[in-house]
């Protein structure tokens, strides 16, 4: 029995899909009840902070936090299966949270400084390149000095056109990269000014006094139960290889002589997919310890793993031909043949999915392995569109959440037994955890966290599979 009781947690249990699950809309949808607003306590006032509202007032709205929570706390009715989740995984991973929270990440200020000056000096060479090109200086930042120069003034083939004008975006001059040069350095200026004010002098703001970087972690906020974070949005820092990624090389350890660790699992998505429709073929690859994108390559006819990534992948999501033609950049006819190998080379893929429908049209809801249902009640509209997207929502939920469940088992076993430990869990982003090493610490978590990991799933055909990585900081963790 867990300590406590959350009543926004037990909402998004039954609710995931539902935005916004707070107090205050709460109150309103299930008690008719419109609470005090704390934007019009302080921030419309022009207050500093709560601390300077009025005592009646502030009592007032202190008050019916705790009258409504409770309320709702008396109202909700919950499935057992329902409170077995809450008891077993949501409400153990508040704990979870809680301790990552207050352990923080430390932070090199003078990397970040350093990286400022390698973005910026990359910024500005591009910036050089573009003004010689186009023959004078404009606002590279304005997409309406952009349009004016690359098409009124270069004469460079129009694209798609916009309410003020003709589109700049990203997808556009990737199009006329391919062809001219000027498109790549913008495409290029755009990222490095984008790498110093998006990341770089936000995680500069966001630094205290011992240059430790606060998170929040959300729980209840993504569609897909999978955790998010703000201030800063971890999950946002680029992981590319390129020097996008040198961002991550500004994570560093806390302790002296210390190094960070990251663990993450490997191509978990297609594993769930083998386990979960039994495909002989699939779970063969993966006991063999196959590249299974090589291996779906040789199975589909191509030399290309990149293609054969993005079939296996795609199938996940329930992607279409055009859809697969146009993110990998090959003909809807070869998509369409590459699909339909690959459900002839795993066909229990295709009855697996094709069930995974039909069970959802008839019962109007999904569960992953651990129970959890994803409700989808308009799987059976008549309109097209619609129903083609709950048949995509119905086919990645069920893995998408249970890869989301795996992390979340993962992490509260990981919790507990770091707890006599002088390293820390200091991070989770996407498929990854990543720690904080006291020297001499990196054997015993290494081994431990793999096999905690890995075994998360029990009586299963196939295992899952971790990367483990150590570093002197994030980016050399990977």
């Amino acid at each position: 029995m867990a300590k406590f009781y959350d009543t926004l947690l037990a909402e998004y249990v039954k609710n995931p899909w539902v935005r916004g699950l707070w107090l205050d809309k709460l109150a309103s949808t299930k008690l008719d009840y419109e609470m005090l607003n704390f934007d019009d306590l302080v921030k419309k006032q022009k207050l500093n902070n709560f601390s300077e509202v009025d005592l009646e007032l502030a009592s007032k709205y202190s008050g019916e936090d705790v009258y409504i929570t409770y309320q709702i706390f008396c109202e909700q009715e919950l499935s057992d299966t329902e409170n077995k989740i809450l008891e077993e995984m949501d409400f153990p991973f508040i704990e979870v949270l809680k301790n990552m929270e207050i352990t923080w990440v430390k932070i090199s200020r003078d990397r970040l400084k350093e990286l400022w000056i390698i973005f910026e000096n990359k910024a500005d060479k591009f910036e050089k390149l573009i003004y010689e090109i186009c023959g004078e200086e404009f606002n590279i930042n304005s997409p309406k000095q952009v349009w004016w120069i690359l098409f009124d003034k270069l004469g460079l083939p129009k694209w798609k056109k916009t309410k003020t004008g003709w589109s700049v975006s990203a997808e556009v001059l990737e199009n006329l990269a391919k062809e001219f040069p000027v498109a790549d350095h913008i495409i290029k200026y755009r990222h490095f000014t984008k790498l110093n004010s998006t990341f770089v002098n936000w995680l500069l703001d966001l630094l205290d006094e011992q240059d430790l970087l606060h998170t929040t972690y959300n729980q209840a906020v993504t569609a897909t139960w999978r955790l998010s974070s703000t201030n800063p949005n971890l999950q946002n820092i680029p992981s590319s290889s390129w020097i996008a990624g040198e961002v991550r090389s500004a994570f560093v350890s806390r302790f002296e002589w210390g190094k960070i660790m990251a663990i993450d699992y490997s191509q978990v998505e297609l594993r769930l997919l083998a386990i979960m429709s039994w495909d002989e073929n699939l779970l063969d690859a993966f006991k063999r310890w196959f590249d299974i994108h090589q291996r779906t390559a040789e199975l589909i006819g191509t030399t290309d793993r990149k293609v054969a990534k993005a079939v296996n992948f795609g199938v996940v999501y329930w992607i279409s031909w055009f859809g697969l033609s146009k993110m990998i950049d090959i003909t809807v006819s070869d998509a369409n043949l590459y699909i339909k190998k690959f459900f002839e080379s795993y066909p229990k893929v295709r009855i697996f999915l094709d069930e995974t429908i039909k069970f959802c049209e008839e019962n109007w809801y999904v569960e992953t392995l651990f129970w959890r249902k994803r409700f989808i009640k308009w799987i059976t509209d008549r309109n097209k569109m619609i129903k083609s997207g709950a048949e995509r929502e119905a086919i990645n939920m069920p893995i998408q959440w249970t890869n989301a469940d795996i992390m979340k088992v993962a992490m509260i076993k990981i919790d507990e037994f770091m707890v006599e430990k002088k390293s820390k869990l200091i991070m989770q982003v996407h498929d990854e955890v990543v720690f904080d090493i006291y020297p001499g610490e990196e054997e015993i978590i290494e081994k431990e966290i793999i096999s905690i990991m890995e075994n998360v799933l029990v009586d299963k055909e196939i295992t899952l599979k971790v990367d483990c990585e150590i570093g002197e900081n994030w980016r050399d963790a990977k």
